[in-house]
């Protein structure tokens, strides 16, 4: 049995080398290098007493156990036999005899090797193997010194380097920092890296210089190059103290033109520390995460890195002291990465403030440290930085700004500082006076989110360095989940921004995990589906992942789009375009985690506002809050009608609750309470169940893919309406065998498909939307139908160019047709990716219908299918007309004179 002092030792190596893999490889807190530091202090003692006095040999005791039988006949008193009582016989007796052996010997305790290595208990036997155990543990302690102490070391006092920052259509600012002062002047020369000629210089021009740098800003200095050209132009710059770069200038406020071969893009992320995972061969202040990011960076054309915060840990893994000398050192320190100039040299680099730039969590000035931290924040960060928003600079003017606005290309961005003026995170979320940003930046926030932007302005980008949404459950109260007040007040500024038709992102980090997040206004509210805000929450660049998921939807006011709680480095890629011939932006967010991209989305502007209203674009997530009205309220005046009919505007579809489904007259009135029945070569009102006699699918049990309905005619049904009265086994199905199921409806919103798209393959959207086909109905004797001239998949308006209506039924079409600018090759295409976008998970919004809800759809603009089925379906419906539709839309909404503005003009 092991002695006291070997119980010890395993313990406590056991501790060293858990928390050793931990502090290295997961999270540098600092407890847990206290923790093998303490573990180390008590293993040495304990394993070397133990290795002297656990035994070398031990005692075995063996006990050995014999018995011995042996048979003896008896003769009984009669005739010489033992006579059993009742007459059995004769018996024989059996004796027993038990021999009990015991040895005690003294034997050498067997070796255990993986009791001593791995468990770091001392082996007497032998000392190779606890001094081996004894070299692992203390490497492990070695490693977590290594990692702490080295990088301390590294001061960067003589650092030179020039970091470039903001880059507006007319200047560009580049800080520099050059402590050497023999090196002084430092002056800056500058060209076109592809000059036009006769008009464009080539030659390299005097753009500025520092004349001398002192310790009071930490040896750094802001230089501005004022810009001539009006259009993008990518520039080259180099300075006399031997560092050099180039910087692409943006596009013009509202433009979104391409620049160079791409869209204007951009990324985002948050959260540096060095040498995690730690690697005792990298360079003690290595950042692997840079290098996930310089391995990427060439091919994304980005315009600049907007990095929301925690920049440094000042705290992590060692907190060396509270004094300005301390901070500036750790600011220094990231810039002396042998991996930064991969990244920094050509990327402009925008920054926000958070709060290991002070301290875990820091809120409301508790810490006593805002004054030394915010100094170096402001030489190295908020010097190159963005103009102030407006009141940010006369808060505190001995500080300087710490919140700032601009507009580039198709985006207005407002970069928030959540940390310097919030209210004490210990206060309740719900408390009226609790703030994240303080009276005066809430105010200028919210007159950004207010303020019309220039024409081509499409999106308000926010930068916040903590979540905006709730659905993080670990250390809530440090977010906006703790701030809900406040939060709830903003919310309704961003849904009034959509409802003007300007999209609003919020771009985050903090967490060490990804999340995507929909913020929809509340149902029935004035706001429109389109005012929807988004989150894209990515980080870290360079540090820990959570290895537990802590994100987790818990009502509808913060919906779920996609987590991703590993990896060790993130950040988001968002390019935006303006689409051509249509007044919406497309946002494509791409995420890379540990530098290969793992997920993407695209998310569309507002719509313009056209006659009070807005589209409500939507994908699969529409499955879990769908339209609804009542039957009850449609019937009983034209209110309800309203709300029908402005349902289906904006979002294509809704479902009648309550219908009646015991006779399908009742269904026939709901529709009538929108317009009178289209009659079609079908017939009009139709009640049906599975049936061959007519030559279409949808009398079968089949599955059926996407489409829409009679692309044949010159103008297809406006409105489509489905409502199941019953599902059924088959008449004759075997009791026990009789099945009912499936069946389920598919609903895919046309006009999303379209500018996703069109967002990722523009020249499949122009084929799309240019080659005009044959549609035709042909399956049943007596029919041959076809459109007064041949249209395209996604008809465009003449007027203003948008998306106007979408056919596509590939059962409808006839050949592809040659001319029109395009090969039938190319068409087929385009048509490949459509459908692929049709098919996505996150296109298709699955729903079984049941008894009592009708659904109405529009059939301009949702393609509807369905799963196979057995059993037998009734169902009964009706087309109505587009243009009958449109009128009682306009009739149950509109004031009278407003209608009469609308069509009169």
């Amino acid at each position: 049995m092991a002695t006291t002092q070997t119980k010890v030792a395993i313990a406590s190596s056991t501790a060293l080398r858990l928390f050793s893999y931990f502090f290295l490889r997961w999270i540098l807190l600092p407890w847990f290098a206290a923790t093998v530091f303490t573990s180390f202090a008590i293993f040495v003692p304990s394993f070397i007493w133990g290795y002297f006095n656990e035994p070398k040999k031990e005692l075995v005791d063996e006990v050995d156990v014999f018995l011995t039988e042996t048979s003896v006949e008896q003769d009984g008193p009669e005739n010489g036999k033992l006579t059993h009582p009742n007459g059995a016989g004769n018996k024989d007796v059996v004796a027993q005899k038990v021999d009990i052996v015991e040895t005690i010997s003294v034997q050498n305790r067997p070796l255990n090797r993986l009791r001593t290595l791995l468990a770091g208990a001392p082996n007497p036997r032998s000392l190779l193997l606890s001094g081996s155990t004894l070299l692992i543990n203390a490497l492990c302690v070695g490693l977590v010194a290594d990692r702490i102490f080295r990088e301390h070391g590294y001061t960067g006092d003589d650092l030179s380097f020039v970091k470039l920052g903001y880059v507006s259509e007319n200047e560009a600012k580049l800080l520099v920092r050059e402590p050497d002062q023999s090196k002084m002047p430092v002056t800056l020369q500058i060209h076109l890296k592809d000059p036009h000629p006769p008009f464009d210089n080539p030659l390299w021009q005097e753009a500025g210089g520092v004349r001398w740098t002192t310790n009071d800003t930490d040896y750094t200095a802001l230089l501005t190059v004022p810009l001539r050209h009006s259009k993008p132009r990518t520039y080259e710059w180099r300075t006399s103290n031997n560092h050099s770069g180039e910087f692409t200038t943006p596009p013009s406020v509202g433009d979104a033109a391409e620049i160079g071969e791409g869209p204007f893009t951009f990324l985002s992320t948050s959260c540096i520390v060095s040498r995690l995972p730690y690697s005792p061969f990298d360079h003690p202040l290595a950042i692997p995460g840079l290098r996930h990011l310089a391995k990427v960076l060439p091919s994304l054309n980005a315009q600049f890195m907007l990095f929301l915060g925690d920049f440094i840990y000042v705290d992590v893994p060692r907190w060396w002291g509270k004094e300005v000398s301390d901070y500036r050192q750790k600011y220094r320190q990231v810039y002396a990465s042998p991996d930064w100039q991969a990244v920094a040299q050509n990327l402009s680099w925008i920054h926000v403030l958070d709060d290991h730039e002070i301290a875990n969590d820091w809120d409301a000035n508790s810490t006593g440290v805002y004054a030394s931290a915010v100094d170096p924040w402001h030489l190295y960060h908020a010097t190159p930085n963005p103009p102030p928003a407006k009141k940010a600079g006369a808060l505190s003017p001995r500080l300087g700004a710490t919140y700032f606005e601009f507009t580039q290309g198709p985006a207005s961005f407002f970069l928030l500082d959540t940390r310097s003026y919030r209210s004490s995170n210990s206060l309740p979320a719900t408390d009226l006076e609790k703030t994240m940003l303080g009276p005066e930046q809430l105010e200028d926030f919210i007159d950004f989110l207010n303020r019309p932007e220039p024409k081509g302005v499409k999106w308000k980008i926010v930068a916040s360095s903590v979540p905006f949404t709730k659905n993080w459950h670990v250390n809530t109260r440090d977010t906006w989940g703790g701030f809900l007040t406040e939060r709830r007040r903003i919310l309704k500024a961003m849904w009034d921004a959509g409802n003007r038709g300007t999209g609003v992102v919020i771009l985050s980090g903090d967490r060490h995990e990804f999340a995507a997040t929909k913020f929809p206004p509340p149902a029935d509210s004035k706001w429109p589906e389109t005012s929807a805000v988004y989150e894209f929450s990515a980080s870290p660049l360079s540090q820990f992942y959570s290895p537990v998921p802590s994100y987790r939807q818990t009502d509808n006011e913060d919906i779920a789009i996609k987590y991703i709680h590993k990896g060790n480095s993130k950040f988001g890629a968002i390019t935006i375009e303006n689409l051509k011939q249509d007044s919406q932006s497309s946002l494509k967010y791409r995420l890379f985690v540990d530098g290969v991209e793992v997920w993407n989305t695209v998310v569309l502007s507002p719509p313009p506002i056209s006659e009070g209203k807005s589209l409500s674009l939507w994908g699969a997530e529409a499955a879990d809050s769908p339209p609804t009205v009542s039957y009850a309220e449609v019937m009983a005046d034209d209110q309800g009608v309203a709300r029908l009919t402005s349902k289906i505007k904006s979002h294509g579809f809704v479902f009648v609750d309550g219908t009646p489904h015991d006779d399908p007259d009742a269904t026939r009135q709901l529709l009538e309470r929108i317009a009178f029945v289209r009659i079609t070569h079908y017939g009009g009102f139709y009640d049906f169940i599975p049936d061959l006699a007519l030559a279409d699918t949808a009398y079968t049990n089949l599955a059926l893919a996407a489409h829409t309905d009679t692309t044949y005619f010159t103008d297809p049904a406006g409105l489509q309406a489905f409502h199941l009265l019953s599902h059924q086994p088959a008449p004759g199905d075997d009791a026990e065998e009789a099945d009912a199921a499936g069946g389920r409806s598919l609903l895919v919103d046309g006009f999303h498909a379209a500018r996703v798209l069109q967002a990722e393959d523009a020249r499949a959207y122009e084929i799309l939307s240019t080659v005009r086909l044959p549609w035709h109905a042909s399956g049943n004797a007596g029919i041959a139908i076809a459109p007064d001239r041949r249209y395209p998949v996604l008809e465009l308006s003449a007027d203003t160019g948008e998306l106007h209506r979408v056919r596509w039924n590939n059962d409808d079409r006839g050949v592809v047709p040659f001319g029109g600018g395009f090969t039938p090759d190319e068409w087929y295409d385009a048509a490949r990716k459509w459908d692929a976008i049709l098919r996505r998970k996150e296109s298709e919004c699955w729903i079984q219908l049941e008894p009592g809800k009708t659904l109405i759809f529009d059939n301009w603009r949702v393609l509807h299918g369905r799963s196979a089925f057995t059993g037998i379906r009734r169902i009964c419906g009706a087309y109505i007309n587009r243009d009958d539709f449109v009128s009682r839309w306009r009739n149950t909404n509109f004031p009278r004179s407003k209608i009469l503005e609308a069509v009169i003009g």
